[in-house]
């Protein structure tokens, strides 16, 4: 149930949200939602404060950015970081995909301004610096995978094509995969990926050296 605010009672939730503030490590997000008692567009006016003060830097609609200016501009996290944040509040996942998966694996030199993750929780878009955030409702065959990793992996080589992986990015891929199966398991994770994955991979896998 929410508090409405009145006369009496704003400063006492005023210094609440600035004790929140101050805990709040730099290169934290704070969310309006952290404060779900009170009235919701009091504490988005409260946190607008700070945003004019340059404390914090808005991301979305009761998104908030905890960072330090320097003469270089505010400190960032990365879009990873944010994704992650945010996917925490809302007890989610996400799954970086698209060229910024290719780029995380050093399967693409290509470092993309908008980073698509995709998240069995809400679909949003927010701004983070030059770089655009947007997430996106994935299927659950998405996150079936027990490891991550190869979750975003396979979604790399989707963001490619079949057909389309080069000898070059094989042999990246081979170079990252004989290091990880040394300690990791990737079998059951490979029966989830398309055919022409698991084919592939395995011909890597099994390629002499």
């Amino acid at each position: 149930m929410r508090i409405n605010v009145n006369s009496s009672n704003k400063m006492t939730i005023s210094q609440i949200v600035e004790k929140k503030f101050k805990r709040t490590k730099d290169k934290s997000l704070l969310f309006a939602s952290d404060f779900p008692e009170y009235d919701q567009d009091y504490i988005g006016d409260l946190l607008s404060i700070y945003v004019r003060e340059g404390k914090l830097i808005r991301l979305a609609n009761g998104v908030y950015l905890k960072t330090t200016v320097t003469k270089f501009g505010p400190v960032l996290p990365s879009p990873t970081e944010i994704a992650e944040a945010i996917a925490r509040r809302d007890h989610a996942q996400v799954l970086m995909s698209g060229l910024a998966a290719e780029n995380y694996f050093g399967l693409s030199t290509q470092v993309p301004m908008k980073i698509v993750f995709l998240t069995n929780g809400s679909a949003r878009k927010l701004t983070a610096g030059n770089t655009t955030i947007e997430f996106k409702r994935g299927v659950p065959k998405n996150f079936a995978f027990k490891d991550k990793t190869m979750a975003t992996l396979c979604l790399a080589l989707k963001s490619i094509g079949n057909g389309h992986v080069t000898d070059e990015q094989k042999n990246v891929l081979r170079n990252f995969l004989n290091d990880y199966i040394q300690e990791h398991d990737i079998k059951s994770d490979l029966k989830l990926m398309p055919q022409w994955i698991q084919k592939m991979l395995n011909e890597i896998v099994n390629k002499e050296s």
